[in-house]
């Protein structure tokens, strides 16, 4: 057990990439243990041998045809004729379009990012304060691992065989109502800000920004409804997801060129070969894992503390918030599963409910220094330092929290749309 673990964190802490990370250390104990090392190319394979997993590079490349192909664009300015008159108008369509695109992306960066680029320059350029912009974008950025389709869901349907489905029906009312609060906190710090709202677009103008946006508005609905109507699985839905989105984007593409498109192409496949490899390597760790005896180990260590349901959820929500410091969010799902979903029928915690916790947990950490992604993904495109943006996202940080702690304890918050709509 000592040498899996301990080899595994000092090559993390070391700046070795999580996925040889993981690996090194498991084939190190498998081979101290006399476990013949071809376990570990076979435990590779089968990690990634899972059909929901065809899922994660057609939502990927989806998103980024999307983003690249002015359809977030044409979102936005939709939104922003109905309701950016508004006082902090522009602050609520930010989440609104960021709701609306998680239900395309799947990812929490590339939803930040998407979002953020059409929209930091213009709340700017409205007078609202950098640092509000900032950790609004970075915060309503986590909605795109929450709200389906989700690539963590994804993942964590893999691991633990949970269907993905309905993971994706639990996702849909805990994302609404973190949106919604991000949206009353929004509309409250505007007002306290004293912030100038603008004059109406007339009927005509929105007529039109919504026609323009009708192909993206449809889209969660073409995607989730062919998976809840049972017309695909998750994974034939998201090969529908690309089509869908080259066919809206087509003309687009053919006045940038088909290079372009080439070079969306190659960034989705990079962004979807370090996630694979995460996923092989967790594979075998959890294998390793396994073997070692530490989830049984900590199985009989929790029993012997007498906690009930509540301080055990407590406690695992602190866990997951101080990982989220540290690791990213897929490297938290699968080092941590193999440990803690052997404990959840001890504690009469729901799979599913408990799945989302922990991607809650997730939007928090996207956002967490030091390596919270989303505030990367941000200051990058706003062309500031990472610094810049702690003080601006605690705020936003805050108003997540009230929402993890509503989602852990109000279990009908993730798992009504699933008792009452079962797929």
């Amino acid at each position: 057990m000592g040498p899996l673990l301990l080899s595994s964190g000092a090559l993390f802490v070391l700046g070795v990439p999580i996925a040889l990370a993981m690996s090194a250390g498991a084939l190190l104990y498998l081979y101290l243990s006399g476990n013949l090392l071809l376990i570990g190319p076979a435990t590779w394979f089968s990690g990634l041998d899972k059909a929901p997993i065809m899922a994660i590079p057609f939502f990927i490349l989806s998103a980024e045809i999307l983003s690249r192909g002015g359809a977030v664009a044409r979102l936005v300015d939709a939104i922003d004729s109905l309701i950016g008159h508004i006082k902090g108008g522009l602050a609520v369509v930010a989440v609104i379009a960021t709701m609306i695109f998680s239900a395309v992306s799947g990812s929490s960066i590339a939803t930040a990012a998407a979002v953020g680029i059409v929209l930091i320059p213009q709340m700017l350029q409205r007078g609202y304060p950098e640092r509000f912009v900032l950790g609004l974008i970075a915060s309503a950025g986590g909605l795109g691992i929450l709200i389906p389709p989700s690539v963590p869901l994804i993942i964590y349907g893999t691991v633990t065989g949970v269907s993905v489905g309905k993971l994706f029906q639990a996702g849909i009312l805990p994302g609404i109502m973190i949106a919604i609060l991000l949206c009353l906190f929004a509309i409250l710090q505007a007002h306290r800000l004293g912030l100038d709202s603008r004059p109406p677009d007339s009927w005509a103008r929105r007529r039109q920004a919504l026609w323009d946006a009708r192909a993206i508005f449809s889209f969660p609905v073409v995607i989730l409804g062919s998976i809840y109507g049972g017309i695909f699985t998750p994974s034939e839905s998201s090969a529908l997801a690309v089509i869908y989105a080259l066919v809206i984007t087509a003309r687009t593409y053919m006045r940038m060129g088909l290079g372009q498109l080439l070079a969306v192409m190659v960034s989705a496949c990079a962004t979807t070969a370090a996630i694979l490899m995460i996923l092989a390597a967790a594979a075998l760790f959890g294998y390793a894992v396994t073997l070692s005896g530490i989830p049984q180990l900590v199985v009989d260590w929790i029993a012997s503390l007498g906690l009930d349901r509540t301080t055990f959820l407590l406690l695992i929500n602190l866990v997951f918030i101080v990982l989220g410091m540290f690791l990213e969010i897929i490297s938290i799902i699968l080092i941590t599963l193999p440990i803690i979903f052997p404990l959840l029928a001890m504690f009469g915690v729901d799979p599913i409910h408990f799945a989302i916790i922990m991607i809650v947990n997730m939007e928090l950490a996207v956002i967490t220094p030091p390596i919270g992604l989303n505030l990367f993904a941000i200051a990058a495109i706003a062309k500031r330092q990472v610094k810049d943006l702690f003080i601006g996202v605690v705020p936003f940080y805050l108003v997540i929290f009230i929402g993890l702690i509503i989602v852990t304890y109000v279990s009908d918050v993730s798992l009504l749309l699933v008792r009452w709509a079962p797929i």
